[in-house]
């Protein structure tokens, strides 16, 4: 036997068991024998597993634990341990040195440094297929700078950064092919000529390449640019939405990740104070259509991104409520919240269309051509987020009532929600019977949803 039965006999009078039978020793020594022989067998799996040869601690530790036996606690060292043999008249009895520590000793050594915590970040390991050249994703530099001759290497050289070793390149513009950007300055110059069929076949060749997604980064960045730099000059910011429209409209592009680039452009063009050298020029037709735009971009990715439609719809409402923006920037607003849906009307035009009119009434007194141009357009904004709000509510609505069959009550109602002003410009509409009668049923539905009577 392995373990003897004077061990055992040892151990019990340790723990105050004394005088065990021979019996009952053997057969607790033959099970523990048993024990050992188990454990040891399953800690040579992990030695296994772990392709090594000798047998640790740390493999008797986790064979321990598979047996759900709390480990041994002050043998996991990398050093191997010692036993030494103490001096017995009646057997041999090995033990492990503990070491002296001084306490004062110990005490009197500075601390140690704090750990780092631990922090997670996030990168792209690769976007449409290619892999970004930055530290996250180390890439060995191309073999084309090889072949290419020195000044290709010396290009790449201060380019690079080497980090453990690896060759990186951050820049992302080095990945793009010949091709792809030879491609790119042949659609970039074709949206600069003055010839409609060159610049709409361009157009058409955004709209429909599958080839081009790496280059959506570049065309997002093109419309960034040119936007900032040609905000007097319309035909170059209609060009610049319909490569927008374009890059959208293209089933082989994922756009999604760049909406947040963007966004700011149309929003620069459907609510900026000039987009034109004169302001007779029609310039409304462009914030029409980045409205479009915009609310098209909420409906598609509103279900990713659940605050988009709020944070649009809020700085909107700013640009709407704000007296000291120019008309023009009231204008886009308008139509921006208009283009979002009826409830967004609801919500944030009807409450202020009262107090708006006496502002837009008091601007359009004022002996300014450029004034009353622009408040005429406002009034037809506001007079079709009315039109939105009745067809929305055309169930609800009173049926057959005419412009002209108003009664006095129903105009009286009318002028108390959007003011004198705009009921003038509603009565003089050939639908303004339907609008009146839209904008009465919310008025009928939000009393009966509070609980109160409606008006007769």
């Amino acid at each position: 036997m392995i373990y003897s039965k004077s061990t055992i006999k040892n151990i019990a009078e340790s723990i105050g068991i004394p005088k065990l039978k021979d019996g009952i020793t053997t057969a607790m020594a033959q099970d523990v024998e048993y024990r050992m022989h188990e454990i040891i067998t399953e800690a040579m799996k992990f030695m296994r597993h772990s392709k090594r040869t000798k047998l640790t601690v740390a493999d008797i530790n986790s064979a321990l634990r598979v047996r759900n036996i709390e480990p041994m606690y002050g043998f996991e060292t990398g050093q191997p341990i010692k036993f030494h043999k103490a001096a017995s008249a009646l057997e041999d009895i090995y033990y492990v040195e503990d070491e002296e520590i001084d306490l004062d000793t110990l005490l009197e050594e500075p601390l140690p440094s704090v750990p780092l915590e631990v922090v997670y970040t996030a990168h792209w390991l690769a976007v449409e297929g290619v892999q970004p050249r930055i530290q996250q994703n180390p890439i060995q530099v191309d073999a084309e700078a090889e072949e290419k001759g020195p000044a290709s290497k010396r290009f790449a050289k201060a380019h690079s950064k080497s980090q453990d070793g690896v060759e990186t390149i951050p820049l992302v513009k080095h990945v793009l092919s010949k091709e792809l950007q030879l491609y790119f300055e042949c659609i970039t110059e074709s949206l600069q000529s003055t010839d409609p069929i060159v610049k709409s076949t361009a157009l058409e060749s955004i709209s429909v390449d599958a080839g081009i997604h790496q280059l959506v980064t570049y065309f997002v960045q093109y419309i960034a640019v040119t936007v900032k730099n040609n905000l007097h000059k319309l035909e170059t910011l209609r060009t610049t939405m319909a490569v927008a429209r374009a890059i959208r409209s293209n089933p082989n592009l994922f756009v999604e990740p760049y909406m947040h680039q963007l966004i700011p452009s149309l929003l620069t063009c459907l609510v900026s104070k000039r987009l034109c050298e004169e302001y007779t020029e029609d310039h409304w037709s462009l914030r029409d259509n980045a409205a479009e735009q915009i609310a098209d971009i909420c409906r598609r990715y509103g279900h990713s991104y659940h605050t988009l439609q709020s944070r649009i719809a809020r700085t909107l409402l700013r640009g709407f409520l704000d007296p000291t923006k120019p008309l023009a920037t009231h204008y886009g607003a308008i139509v921006g919240l208009t283009k979002l849906g009826a409830s967004t009307v609801k919500v944030l035009i009807l409450p202020n269309i009262k107090a708006y009119m006496s502002l837009l009434s008091t601007e359009m007194e004022k002996s300014n051509a450029q004034l009353t141009h622009d408040g005429k357009h406002c009034q037809e904004a506001l007079l079709e987020a009315l039109r939105v709000v009745a067809r929305e509510e055309s169930g609800n609505a009173e049926g057959g009532l005419e412009a002209a069959n108003l009664n006095s009550v129903q105009k009286g109602r009318l002028s108390a929600v959007v003011g004198e002003a705009m009921a003038g410009v509603v009565f003089a509409e050939k639908d303004g019977g339907a609008i009146v009668a839209g904008v009465l049923a919310i008025g009928k539905d939000s009393k009966v949803s509070s609980g109160g009577s409606s008006v007769p």
